[in-house]
């Protein structure tokens, strides 16, 4: 895949920064690497993404390739999260990235729960190397938007905006993949975060129990993140069976998304985070979700 934009499921560098950066030192001029650490506009609603070890990948591919400095964050991602800390304490020691993210796990969750946490991080990051990039899709897919963005029960004609609306535009929410494609590889990403949300489920009885009320917020924000993911997949089904005019299938995805709105109503009202960023503000709040029930039930009806 060709990346010339802020990515966490494809970890770089790429050659050509590698490039960039080699030519720069042989002309005397130090060199910085822009990255995204929490999150990106691969999906920009929530504070940050528990995809860890790409991200312990990424800060020790830099280092190794002698980059200077790095810049971490953008208008979103900048919330204080574990991925930053992890980028920061690699950077800084050039350390193997196990005996970082162990640390951190046991920082953050007790020694007795590294090994269940480490497994769930990993599942989540496995799941995410499956999302289906391009600047394309990351501007005009329903990521930000997921649960909230309304079904439509005739095609709009509306095109999408760039990382605001998506509507039912499935073509340039795709880009270059073929729509079924792009529906099986958002659904892998979600498979791996609802495995990652059970596994980090049945390490929160290991914790210290001073950690436990942190950690089960924690789990609240990987499963609203699964619910979006959730979301993409049936939104696709949807438009796509609409489009073949399948009032069966229709059927079956608005139900399906009824479920996820109705799942995703309590955990919004829940954090304010969950929606928000800073240059676009709210790509929801919970009316929305309300609204986005109302609109499954029109359809359905």
């Amino acid at each position: 895949v060709n990346v010339s934009d802020y990515s966490i499921s494809v970890v770089g560098p790429g050659e050509a920064a590698k490039t960039t950066w080699d030519l720069a030192k042989r002309n005397g001029m130090a060199t910085a690497a822009k990255v995204q650490a929490n999150c990106s506009w691969e999906i920009a609603a929530f504070p940050y993404l528990p995809v860890i070890d790409l991200v312990a990948e990424h800060a020790l591919n830099l280092s190794r390739a002698g980059v200077d400095g790095v810049l971490l964050s953008w208008s979103h991602g900048c919330c204080p999260a574990p991925n930053l800390s992890v980028f920061r304490d690699i950077r800084r020691t050039d350390r193997d990235k196990g005996e970082v993210l162990d640390r951190i796990a046991s920082d953050l969750y007790g020694a007795q729960a590294v090994p269940a946490v480490r497994k769930a991080w990993t599942t989540f990051a496995d799941g995410y190397r499956e999302f289906p990039f391009s600047c394309a899709v990351m501007y005009n897919g329903p990521m930000h938007m997921g649960p909230a963005n309304p079904l439509y029960l005739e095609p709009t004609g509306y095109a999408a905006t760039m990382v605001g609306i998506p509507y039912d535009d499935v073509r340039s929410w795709c880009s270059e993949y073929p729509e079924k494609v792009w529906a099986d590889q958002m659904a892998k990403v979600r498979d791996g975060f609802e495995r990652g949300c059970e596994q980090f489920a049945q390490a929160i009885p290991l914790m210290p129990e001073g950690k436990r009320k942190a950690a089960e917020k924690e789990l609240r924000l990987f499963r609203a993140e699964t619910l979006h993911f959730r979301s993409c997949v049936d939104q696709v089904g949807f438009c796509l069976a609409r489009n073949a005019k399948d009032a069966a299938a229709m059927k079956g995805y608005a139900a399906k998304e009824l479920a996820t709105a109705k799942a995703m109503l309590p955990l919004v009202r829940g954090d304010s985070s969950f929606g928000y960023e800073s240059s676009n503000q709210y790509f929801y709040i919970p009316q929305d979700i309300r609204e986005k029930i109302l609109s499954c039930r029109l359809v359905l009806k």
